[in-house]
């Protein structure tokens, strides 16, 4: 039973950390996408849906600039780790054998 739950916990973190790579690359591929319609969002309903053309395209760079930066976050930390735990378990599978 106890080594169960240390099988679940080091699949578990290995599972866990390919997921959020993927959120990270699919929040990098959709940035641009995902920032205009944020900003498009932001125009109606905060602004009552009028702007100057500059402005809007200025908080439009910011929201992509954003997804970006999260994408990116979230790509590196979950590889990162994703690269470590699975250094960890194939070290450990060969001293196993």
């Amino acid at each position: 039973m106890d080594e169960n739950i240390k099988n679940i916990k080091k699949y578990g973190f290995v599972i866990f950390t390919f997921v959020l790579s993927a959120i990270g690359f699919l929040i990098l591929i959709n940035g641009v996408e995902n920032g205009v319609d944020s900003a498009n969002e932001y125009l109606s309903t905060s602004i009552g849906g009028s702007m100057d053309t500059d402005s809007f395209l200025l908080i439009m760079k910011g929201y992509i600039f954003s997804n970006f930066i999260f994408g990116g976050i979230l790509l590196l930390v979950g590889l990162s780790f994703f690269c470590m735990s699975l250094y960890k378990l194939l070290k450990e599978m060969d001293l196993g054998d």
